[in-house]
């Protein structure tokens, strides 16, 4: 389907509402003034002409929510990834200074770690997982309060 061709108009507008297209457009990555207007006119015409303004509606805020969920789930993965990256970080960190684990052994602590992280819901405290790997540890060593 071919674009239909765009014919100059021109609008009388206050100076404040100009100003306001001006700094909106590049933020809703509209590429200039005519676009936004352009849009803005569709989104009304749009509103106008429907037999229920409240299907409009509707239809309006789902595609806003839409797109509120996709940068969410952008922001999400970022922070996802960020936290992978620490974490790895931090198992070739501890990888490197400890020894002579068994293929076995690592094996026995995935499975609890799995566990653990199901049982607590992903809250892990550093102090509960220091506790398990050095029995001797007392809680009256501890010097930090809960």
């Amino acid at each position: 389907m071919e674009q239909e061709k765009k014919e100059r108009v021109w609008i009388w507008m206050p100076p404040g509402m100009v100003r306001q297209a001006d700094a909106a457009y590049p933020l809703h990555g509209l590429a200039s003034r005519s676009e936004f207007v352009c849009k803005a006119v569709e989104f009304y015409l749009g509103f106008l002409q429907a037999d229920s303004s409240t299907a409009y509606m509707q239809k309006t805020t789902l595609a806003f929510l839409e797109d509120q969920l996709t940068k969410l789930e952008a922001r999400m993965c970022r922070q996802l990834f960020r936290m992978c990256v620490e974490m790895s970080m931090s198992a070739n960190v501890s990888a490197s200074l400890i020894h002579g684990l068994s293929d076995e052994t690592l094996q026995a602590l995935r499975k609890k770690c799995v566990q653990d992280v199901k049982h607590t819901v992903g809250s892990i405290r550093y102090d509960k997982i220091y506790h398990f790997q050095n029995p001797d540890f007392t809680e009256e060593d501890d010097d930090t309060e809960n």
